[in-house]
């Protein structure tokens, strides 16, 4: 099976999770190709001062991978500096946040997978 890029949908989220800006959200996978096994795949893009509130997760857990830019996490109240190529996990039960606060778009892949 082949997903075109240009067959994925794209949607803007304003004060995700009560973050700050914008989000941008490309879906890699419909909720359909799941399985029910997971609840998001997706590339989200954050611009300069732009992320996702403060939020926990309940009966799943949530990966990110950021593939581009340079953000502050806040991993459960302790705020950290993440990069490129680092793997985040927020844990069932626990939450996170997460702020682009480089000049450049910090884009990463989400993943949530239900318990």
């Amino acid at each position: 099976m082949l997903i075109k890029s240009s067959d994925r949908e794209t949607k803007t989220r304003s004060a995700m999770r009560d973050g700050p800006g914008s989000v941008l959200i490309k879906d890699i996978c419909s909720k359909e190709e799941l399985y029910e096994k997971n609840r998001l795949f997706a590339q989200m893009t954050l611009k300069k001062g732009c992320g996702i509130g403060y939020h926990e997760h309940s009966g799943e857990k949530e990966i990110f991978l950021i593939n581009s830019g340079k953000a502050i996490y806040n991993d459960d109240g302790n705020e950290i500096v993440v990069n490129a190529g680092d793997v985040l996990i927020c844990e069932d039960g626990h939450g996170h946040a997460i702020t682009n606060i480089s000049e450049e778009d910090c884009e990463l892949t989400a993943l949530i997978v239900l318990n």
